[in-house]
């Protein structure tokens, strides 16, 4: 099973909005997906349901046993389930961070999800390298990291490099980087190609995604919305789905996610 942080040192740099895409792209190519929301903010519960504070969740998962069955929430998508943050009281939201750092109370979580079967596990984590994140890090197989292209962002990039090598160095099990995804370019602006061109100089080529994700309006209509991009406009989704099914695509090969080979047996498209 492949358990997959979304992190950055930086926020605003569109961890939600990859995690609910992704997730929403993997399911929809046939994988067993489960979306965590993983930030005590609950990010992801905001985007999608205005009611997602009175979903229990990873909170009650982890502080009071609530069995996986009951805390993940089905979808439209039969291979899609989302386990939300859960009512985590807003005076304990600070113990409950430093709680998750070390990544032991989350040792169980992982036991669990993994007896359940998913081929993909992906968790949105809070912005910064402490708290949830870091102990999410210290669990999961591998991270996924979207970077924004403003010069900001380029100048955080290499201490969340270093924070994972430093991570792996003193852990074994620690996890990879699979992949920094640039977000929010504009290729019509010269500072946004001379990022891209200097991201692609200081890492190995092969940690640059190749689908680079837009700004785009769509991607705050889809959040008012409370869905993904890919179920916005009835089925005939803006071209920034694509980007998201294409990353997937991407992420599938760098995350060596198979499915069992089937005989190509000729099917007609004319009946």
């Amino acid at each position: 099973m492949i358990t997959l942080a979304i992190s950055s040192l930086k926020g605003g740099v569109g961890k939600t909005t990859c995690a609910i895409n992704l997730a929403f792209s993997f399911a929809k190519r046939g994988w067993k997906t489960l979306l965590v929301d993983a930030d005590p903010q609950g990010s992801v519960g905001l985007s999608l349901s205005p009611s997602a504070q009175t979903y229990i969740g990873l909170y009650e998962m982890l502080n009071a046993n609530v069995p996986i069955e009951q805390a993940a929430l089905k979808t439209k998508i039969e291979t899609l389930k989302i386990i939300m943050a859960g009512k985590i009281p807003t005076g304990e939201i600070s113990k409950w961070c430093a709680s998750l750092q070390d990544g032991k109370l989350l040792q169980p979580f992982f036991r669990v999800a993994t007896e359940a079967a998913y081929n993909i596990i992906i968790l949105d984590t809070p912005s910064g390298l402490h708290g949830p994140t870091e102990g999410i890090l210290r669990n999961v197989s591998h991270v996924l990291v979207p970077q924004q292209c403003e010069p900001l962002a380029l100048r955080s990039l290499m201490l969340t490099v270093d924070f994972l090598n430093q991570l792996q160095t003193n852990d074994d099990s620690g996890c990879s980087l699979v992949g920094v995804v640039l977000t929010m370019s504009d290729q019509n602006v010269e500072e946004t190609k001379q990022i891209v061109e200097e991201i692609k100089r200081i890492l190995p080529p092969e940690l640059v995604c190749s689908a680079l994700l837009p700004r785009d309006p769509a991607i705050i209509h889809a959040s008012m919305k409370g869905m993904p991009l890919g179920l916005l406009r009835g089925g005939a989704p803006p071209p920034i789905a694509l980007i998201f099914d294409q990353l997937a695509a991407e992420l599938e090969s760098k995350l060596d996610l198979h499915k069992p080979e089937q005989s190509d047996e000729y099917v007609s498209l004319v009946v």
